[in-house]
């Protein structure tokens, strides 16, 4: 079965169906590429949520939950589209014609309406163009047959392939099927601008053997066709999409697709909530085949070959031991029985002089041995033919020189024993040179498995962390808006009857509510930890105030009606009633680092982590042995992007060894999220 891994213009319809609910009104934070093949737009939606939308030449586009790895230096093609994409409002998001082309409309500096194309075909092409529809910058410059892309021209788009799909009536499906030779399948793919795939759902749905020549379907058989094709683009077009992952009988990704397909019945197929996801869990897979290969594979044949060295020079040491004492032993036995030693060798000498052959010698010295002769223990044999005496010292048999003295002999063996020791002397050296060769690539083994290599999913966000939030040393849920929108969308759907509700006498604080669903009676902890909240995130940070005072009111003191003849801005309230105020509350946050196990199916690994930044109040993290870090805001301190770099070094260089790898991924951005407005410093961590 062939695998399905570009978009086709059904994929890029309902993508972009979904792309168009949630981008329009949303802006373009930044830009980025990666390896000169995904194109990454970083999105704030109007929702306020941080949105990452991939983009991959002609393959598809969505938005990812994974974490992939952003170049440090940014191409001159980036660094353009930059200049023109970055803070830009989206006003919509459309298909062209059916076609595999996605249609941005963004709003430029003097608010007119811009353009960025997205051509999902002929090894891609993005393509930013003036309200004139002049060609700003293009990813790809190109003349074709039929339309060019070049700078400062104008842009036209593509020739659509065959008949309208959207638009196609019955008579002209039956003039365009049974008019031509051709396969059915083939027909339908080339003539109506749909999918190969696509059109042998329709044959198989319609019953009709897709392999039939046009010109010889029958009637029953073109209006079969006909009501196959219409249902499927009903179900495109109205219908309630099933987005899935197909698999085949080896448990390999084969395609991923919006709705049911007959074509797929008998395969296993894992299903998504939206066709995001699954595109998103799909593609990702082979992203990271692309973009990570084994780093360390060079380096590990480095370590085993370096290895086998080791080995070897450390059976050579322990041979070289053994030789050195066995020598120095056998010296020392024959220097402890020189007498007995030179006796035999005298009597030996004799006998050769009185006219007996050492054949001779050896027959009566063995008879005399057989016969306990006195001094003879020692004595194995005599070698006539290299004129040579074995003897056994400690079980083994030495070969001493007759024509030398014992005390030749026993120097001979002692200078074994030194020629041993002397290369046992050079062998540690090398022994500790391989050993240093091993650690070194060892460290440079682990400085590589710092990096993931592969694509980790962010885990998937509580409802509660769209704002800022932290659980207090009491155990209390506390929530605190980010901006206007998301204090009125706290007061909206999250202020519930028991809850107690924070902030300050002056504009520009986080609207915080303490959740109590139980009706607990809430501690003055966590009312204290509230209130530095509140104070931490408010203007009171960016002016450099150390305390500032915070009030806090019940869930029925607030209101959202304004007296008459007057307006309430959005994200202001009406307060009833009597304010609890605390004073000084403190400008002051901790941070800690937390690492969530998430699941990942692209690797088999059981643990894979994620890291997470979180708040909370001082002395929440009283015995716990986490790391934190302490920030307070500071009129000579640090922009929030360069504290954040800070911030992760620090975490990075404070993490536990097998856990550095996942520190590396966490974004610089997600600190960002945390930390007030306005300059901070970082105060000595405890």
């Amino acid at each position: 079965m062939k695998k399905n891994i570009k978009f086709s213009n059904f994929d890029v319809f309902a993508i972009t169906k979904e792309l168009g609910t949630i981008l329009p009104h949303g802006k373009i934070d930044n830009v980025y590429e990666i390896d000169g093949e995904l194109l990454i737009l970083k999105i704030k939606t109007k929702l306020n949520e941080k949105k990452n939308l991939i983009i991959k030449n002609d393959s598809r586009l969505n938005f990812t939950n994974f974490n992939y790895p952003i170049p440090k230096y940014p191409s001159q093609y980036i660094m353009s589209l930059r200049k023109y994409l970055k803070n830009r409002r989206i006003l919509s998001v459309i298909q062209h014609n059916f076609d595999r082309i996605v249609i941005f409309e963004i709003s430029n500096m003097e608010g007119n309406s811009w353009k960025f194309i997205v051509e999902l075909f002929n090894k891609g092409n993005y393509i930013l163009l003036d309200e004139n529809n002049i060609v700003k910058i293009a990813k790809r410059y190109s003349k074709y047959r039929d339309r060019d892309i070049l700078a400062n021209r104008q842009y036209s788009f593509p020739r659509s392939r065959g008949k309208d799909f959207l638009n196609l009536s019955q008579v002209d499906f039956n003039e365009t099927v049974s008019n031509l030779e051709d396969e059915i399948v083939r027909i339908l793919a080339r003539n109506i601008n749909i999918s190969g795939t696509i059109s042998e759902e329709i044959c198989l749905r319609a019953g009709v053997d897709k392999k039939r020549s046009g010109r010889d379907l029958t009637p029953v058989e073109l209006e079969s066709l006909f009501n196959s094709f219409k249902k499927l683009r009903n179900e495109l077009l109205f219908g309630e999409i099933k987005p899935q992952i197909v698999f085949n009988e080896q448990d390999e990704q084969v395609s991923v697709v919006p709705f049911d397909l007959e074509l797929y019945k008998d395969n296993k197929v894992q299903y998504f909530n939206s066709f995001n996801d699954a595109v998103d869990t799909f593609f990702s897979k082979l992203d990271s085949n692309k973009i990570y290969s084994p780093q360390d594979q060079a380096v590990n044949q480095k370590i085993k070959s370096q290895e086998k060295i080791l080995k070897n020079q450390l059976e050579y040491l322990e041979e070289l031991k053994a030789k050195k004492k066995l020598y120095y032993d056998q010296g020392g036995f024959m220097y402890d029985n020189f007498n007995i030693f030179n006796k035999l060798f005298n009597g030996i000498k004799e006998a050769k002089e009185k006219g007996y052959s050492l054949e001779e010698i050896n027959t009566k010295l063995t008879s005399a041995k057989n016969e306990n002769f006195e001094d003879l223990d020692m004595f194995v044999r005599i070698l006539p033919a290299t004129k040579q005496i074995v003897i056994l010292i400690n079980k083994i048999e030495v070969y001493l020189d007759l024509s030398k003295t014992v005390g030749e002999n026993a120097n001979k063996i002692y200078l074994k024993g030194k020629k041993a020791e002397k290369k046992l002397k050079g062998t540690l050296p090398a022994i500790q040179k391989t050993e240093e060769n091993i650690r070194k690539l060892k460290i440079e083994r682990e400085s590589i498995e710092l990096d993931i290599d592969f694509l980790v999913r962010k885990p998937q966000k509580k409802w509660y962390e769209k704002f800022r939030w932290f659980n207090s040393s009491d155990g209390f849920l506390i929530i605190g808006g980010r901006d206007a929108s998301s204090n009125e969308t706290i007061f909206k759907k999250y202020v519930e009857p028991n809850d107690i509700i924070f902030h300050t006498n002056f504009p520009g604080s986080p609207l915080t509510v303490i959740k109590n669903p139980e009706n607990k009676q809430i501690p003055e902890t966590s009312i204290k930890e509230a209130a530095n909240f509140v104070a931490s995130y408010s203007v009171a940070w960016k002016e450099n105030w150390g305390i500032v005072d915070v009030f806090y009111v019940f869930a029925d003191q607030v209101s959202k009606t304004p007296p008459t003849g007057e307006y309430l801005p959005k994200g202001s309230f009406m307060i009833l009633g009597k304010k609890n105020v605390i004073k000084g509350a403190k400008t002051e946050i901790a941070l800690r680092l937390n690492f969530l196990e998430i699941k990942n199916e692209s690797v088999s690994d059981s643990k894979l982590f994620y890291p997470q930044v979180t708040y909370e109040p001082l002395n929440a993290f009283n015995n716990k042995a986490n790391k934190l870090i302490i920030v307070k805001p500071s009129k000579f301190g640090k922009t929030k992007g360069q504290l954040a770099k800070e911030i992760k070094t620090y975490f990075l260089n404070n993490s536990e060894a097998e856990m550095k790898k996942w520190v590396k991924i966490l974004p610089v951005d997600d600190i960002i999220l945390v930390l007030p407005t306005g300059k901070s410093k970082i105060i000595t961590p405890s």
